[in-house]
């Protein structure tokens, strides 16, 4: 994890590509410089010195041309504007650097092989570190899907929770046995939905309102005290996001405020022009409360924000007898 965080450091993992080239190219040209006798009283850390100097500009050239031009336009398949963007840059890179060469170096200028190798190895090397980051960020991904997935498989084969559902079945089969059918069926269908989603990378929202709506009709149902409000707001179609994303927020929710006399919960989810914004309140025990807040369901929540690459905002915290939290998304995945 270390080293991980090391290469995710912008610049330090460009600090490191450029103290590994000069050591390359300084073990490449050090037995022919040195079988020179006029370059024999020379010092390896003169030779250093002056590799240094010669590929630092070139260096900071590439690494301009890969985060802003590749990154910017031909990563975001902007070719239109990428290409004479490209081209012009390094032809006046190329005038730059002959400038700089002659001035350092008494006269002396850089091939237009020596530019054009440089481009294509930065370059290189700078797909190669998009490809390490595409499988870095799948490897996370699948990381935290199989851990979510875990999660929810115990949740559902926890004992404790299947007798609560089957006690709870069992009185309405008493008090109100014409609801039984219904009652299984919202049952079976959170369970089924469960297993499902977490084999899948994104599902789509739509699905995952119908559970929400499921999970809080079943909640409701075993605490008739329990008081949700709901807001679903815009167009769903087309919308994907992970599985199970709000589950743990919506779960605590219910879960604290069912310690109050009047457990009250406001829920609110709306979609505009491809932005998702989320916000639940839900009332609680200041004190006196059995229950203790881990900020499992926040913390879940914000690593699968970052693994995602989601542009967002999260806002959270406690207002007098209520806890808050609201979440922006912006760039939302759609379906094909």
């Amino acid at each position: 994890m270390k080293l991980l965080k090391i290469y995710q450091n912008f610049l330090l993992r460009n600090l490191i590509v450029f103290v590994f080239f000069i050591l390359i190219i300084f073990s490449s040209v050090y037995y022919d410089f040195y079988t020179d006798a006029k370059n024999s009283a020379q010092s390896a850390s003169s030779l250093l010195g002056n590799i240094a100097i010669a590929t630092f500009p070139i260096f900071c050239l590439i690494l301009c041309s890969n985060v802003f031009l590749i990154k910017g336009f031909f990563i975001n398949k902007k070719y239109y504007v990428f290409i004479p963007a490209f081209v012009l840059y390094w032809v006046f890179a190329n005038y730059l650097l002959n400038q700089y060469f002659a001035y350092c170096f008494i006269g002396k200028k850089l091939t237009v092989l020596s530019t054009v190798t440089a481009i294509i190895s930065g370059t290189g090397v700078y797909f190669l570190h998009l490809w390490i980051e595409r499988n870095i960020a799948k490897g996370r991904k699948e990381l935290i899907n199989a851990e979510s997935e875990l999660s929810f498989l115990k949740q559902q084969l926890n004992p404790h929770f299947l007798l609560n559902a089957m006690n709870n079945l069992y009185g309405e089969s008493l008090a109100a046995p014409e609801n039984l059918p219904d009652r299984i069926l919202n049952l079976s269908d959170m369970l089924r939905y469960q297993i499902e989603a977490t084999k899948k990378n994104l599902v789509p929202l739509q699905e995952e309102i119908d559970f929400i709506k499921r999970y809080i009709e079943y909640y409701v149902f075993r605490n008739d005290r329990l008081v949700i409000e709901q807001q679903y707001i815009g167009t769903f179609e087309n919308i994907q996001i992970p599985p199970l994303f709000f589950l743990p927020l919506v779960e605590n929710a219910i879960k604290f405020s069912g310690e109050t006399a009047v457990p009250v919960i406001a829920l609110e989810l709306s979609v505009s022009e491809n932005a998702l914004s989320f916000s639940i309140r839900n009332n609680f025990l200041d004190e006196g409360s059995r229950l203790e807040g881990t900020g499992i369901g926040i913390e879940n929540l914000e690593r699968r924000l970052e693994v995602y690459g989601f542009k967002h905002e999260l806002v959270y915290g406690r207002k007098k007898d209520s806890f808050n939290i609201k979440l922006k998304i912006w760039g939302l995945f759609t379906a094909a």
